[in-house]
């Protein structure tokens, strides 16, 4: 997988957006999600809903872990950065969990 930008929604939930060794150096919340969602969570304590949520697969780490949801205080735009730092990625990137309706635009290097 090439590394760049690259628009996450619910659809790649479950899936490996890029491969590493790479850093995330950009997360954007571009587009509100469409209702609100109540969080649901795995029993090991992962969210299924609700959250953005990425692992690195390698070490089983959870990289960006936020609760977004509709009423959240949470205002999208091109520009509305999530993350304020790089962040190191080892391995495979998964997309553990997304807001429905909501997209972000992932940058990574």
């Amino acid at each position: 997988m090439a590394h760049g930008v690259k628009s996450i929604t619910t659809a790649g939930v479950g899936t490996v957006i890029d491969t590493g060794p790479m850093s995330i150096t950009q997360i954007l919340f571009t587009v509100a999600p469409t209702s609100y969602e109540v969080p649901t969570f795995a029993p090991s304590g992962l969210p299924l809903t609700g959250y953005l949520c990425l692992i690195d697969q390698s070490t089983g780490a959870v990289l960006y872990n936020e609760n977004i949801h509709v009423g959240g205080g949470h205002s999208p735009h091109a520009s509305h950065k999530m993350s304020g730092y790089s962040i190191p990625v080892q391995g495979a990137l998964y997309l553990q969990s997304c807001p429905i309706g909501a997209t972000f635009s992932l940058t990574t290097a």
